[in-house]
């Protein structure tokens, strides 16, 4: 193979000049990129981070310096003694808590503040019997008979005492109080055998599934002693 410069090939190379400013780019840029310019941009930044770190690590060890020197033996001895006198006062506090006598539980006040208000605004709206003076006797006047209010007070009391049994004091209540009082208060030789049915408008008596008679007290008669 003959080489192309070969004068026998006649074929002549012409020889070709090489752009500089193409080779290595214009003065200052590289690939497009004004070196210095970038240079100028990151070199902002990068100072103000190296800076802050220094600042930063000096003012640290000047803290810790100034720490060191004020926390001295003698201060340090004093600060633990003082602490463990407090954690020594702070557990014996928390002792002497556990060892107090328990704070008193107020005592449950009364729904009913008299016997009174108990029969007028429950007993005789809950206990409904047909009551005819005859055969089944009640007297609207009960506060007049001195068994009848002792029963019915009995009934009060106990219901005041059981209503705070959630679970099965309501039924204690009907089954051991209410139906045993209940059932001599209505007898007919019962604490209200001579009420009759109290006179020609027949005051003692009432129609079936009505309350049973009532008639309130004199004022004073029984206070409120909630």
């Amino acid at each position: 193979m003959s080489d192309w410069g070969d004068e026998g090939n006649g074929i002549e190379a012409e020889p070709f000049d090489v752009d500089e400013s193409t080779a290595t780019g214009e003065p200052g840029r590289l690939l497009g990129v004004d070196i210095q310019e970038f240079a100028r941009s990151v070199a902002g930044p990068a100072l103000h981070q190296v800076v802050q770190k220094a600042v930063t690590a000096a003012v640290r060890d000047a803290m810790q310096g100034a720490v060191d020197e004020a926390l001295d033996p003698t201060v340090l001895e004093e600060l633990h003694a003082q602490a463990a006198t407090a954690a020594a006062r702070a557990v014996s506090d928390e002792l002497a808590a556990l060892d107090a006598d328990p704070e008193p539980v107020d005592e449950p006040t009364l729904y009913y503040g008299s016997v009174d208000e108990f029969v007028r605004e429950y007993l005789v709206n809950a206990y409904r019997r047909r009551v005819d003076g005859q055969r089944t006797m009640w007297a609207a006047d009960w506060w007049k008979y001195d068994e009848a209010v002792i029963r019915l007070e009995a009934l009060w009391r106990s219901w005041e005492e059981l209503r705070l049994n959630p679970a099965t004091g309501m039924s204690v209540w009907w089954r051991d109080h209410a139906d045993h009082h209940m059932s001599i208060l209505l007898s007919a030789d019962g604490p209200f055998a001579a009420a009759g049915e109290g006179g020609p408008d027949r005051p003692n008596t009432n129609e079936k599934g009505q309350p049973l008679p009532y008639t309130a007290p004199p004022a004073g008669m029984f206070p409120d002693v909630r």
